[in-house]
Formats: C-alpha cells, structure tokens, sequence
C-alpha cells in the first residue's frame, strides 16, 4: 500500500481525515513490523541453518528434502554441492522462496546444470508469498510435471514459505482440500509449519484459483460450463419422466 492510495482512501471517506490517519498508523506499525522480523531474520539465519545442518547429520528422519509428489521435493536451502545431487534426482526446476541473503546457490549455476530457477523472496517467519508469487509458482511446477520434470521448492528449513506454495499447488492440481493438502504434507515431511499469514494465503489461493474440471469415476476431465446446463429445470425432468 502506498501513501498515494491513503490520501485517495482518505478522501474518500470524510473531511476529519480520521480514517486515513488510522490506515497510516497500520501501514507504520506493518512496516516496523516487516524491519524488525527482517532484522531478527538476519540474525538467525546462520545459527538456525548450522542447527538444521547437525540435526540431519544426527537423525536420519530430519531430511534436507523430502519428496512430496512424484514430480515435486520439499525442502530445505541447498547448499551449492546439493545441486548435482539434485540433477541427478531428476530436478530441472527449483523454486527459491529466500530472500537474498539466505540464497546459498546462485542462478547460473542452476543454469549451468540445466536447472530452472524461479526465485520469490520472502520474509521469513511471518510472512507469505503474494497471491500472484503463488500463482507464478503454481504454474512453475506444473509445467514440469506436465512433462515429467521435477521441481525443488525451498525456503530455509523447508517449513512454512516453501510449504505455503505446495499447499497451493496440491489444492490446484490435485483437487485436495487446504486441510487435506496440509495433513498430507505433514505426512510426508512431519516438521512443516505455517505461520497464520501462510495459511492465510493457502485460504485464499483455494477461494481465488479453484480447478476448473471436475473428475468422474473414470477419470476423464469433463469441462462443465453454463451453457452445458441450459435448458435442464425441474420442471423438464418431469416431464421427461
């Protein structure tokens, strides 16, 4: 939100300006919010990392990533010797979900290894991709799958940024409800964990890009659409009868 569109809200809706000061005083407090969670964001990272790192090394069921589909990894942040490994699973598609200065490997050596990458920084801890990040992502691994290439979603730890846009891709392609498509997840890697605006987000995704086919028992996609329903009344049934 810009303070141009707080002056055009404002506006709007009185001449006491009441209602535009209160917007300001939310986007300060959102912004304050935003600097202090980076701040701390910073210095957590590499602590937080080297904790992930032993505890892989020591529990064989803390996995860096886990397979989620049977075109799609789940995980955390690659370092840049994870990335041959990574070809060799058949990745040609990572989704870095990072800010910055949490990304270990960089684009052109994904590119080197014939790996796409799409990367949407994100806050960690208590942020979400946008609608639209997610619907690009979405898209990203469709696309893959569709002929038959995996792709990698990553955050840090594999938890909740990253986990967001599985969630969204799961409810989109594979007709699972959001409480079903996190239940599965958990299933598949037990340590996930979104933050509220996450599942926001996932909540929101559902409602905004619903599956526009709906499968019969054998399978097939049937498109249905309004003109496919014309004519059908009850009062046509009955007569049919």
């Amino acid at each position: 939100m810009t303070i141009e569109e707080l002056d055009d809200v404002e506006n709007e809706r009185g001449d006491d300006g009441v209602y535009g000061l209160k917007q300001q005083q939310i986007v300060r407090v959102g912004d304050a919010k935003r600097v202090l969670v980076g701040a701390g964001a910073r210095i957590l990272f590499y602590p937080t990392l080297l904790y992930n790192v032993f505890r892989n090394k020591i529990q064989s069921e803390f996995r860096w990533w886990d397979e989620v589909d049977q075109f799609l990894l789940l995980g955390a942040v690659p370092f840049p010797k994870d990335v041959r490994r990574l070809k060799q699973l058949g990745v040609c598609g990572v989704i870095t979900l990072n800010e910055p200065f949490e990304t270990l490997v960089s684009t052109s050596l994904y590119r080197a290894n014939g790996i796409d990458h799409l990367v949407i920084p994100t806050r960690d801890y208590l942020f979400a991709p946008s609608i639209s990040d997610i619907g690009r992502a979405v898209d990203f691994i469709h696309k893959n799958a569709s002929c038959g290439r995996t792709t990698y979603v990553h955050c840090k730890a594999g938890r909740g940024r990253s986990t967001t846009i599985v969630l969204c891709y799961l409810v989109e392609h594979k007709q699972m409800t959001p409480a079903s498509a996190l239940e599965y997840v958990r299933s598949r890697r037990p340590r996930v964990l979104l933050a509220p605006s996450q599942w926001k987000a996932v909540l929101e995704y559902s409602r905004h890009r619903q599956p526009a086919t709906i499968h019969s028992p054998s399978l097939d996609a049937v498109m249905i659409t309004k003109a496919d329903l014309e004519g059908y009344h009850s009062t046509d049934i009955t007569d049919s009868r």
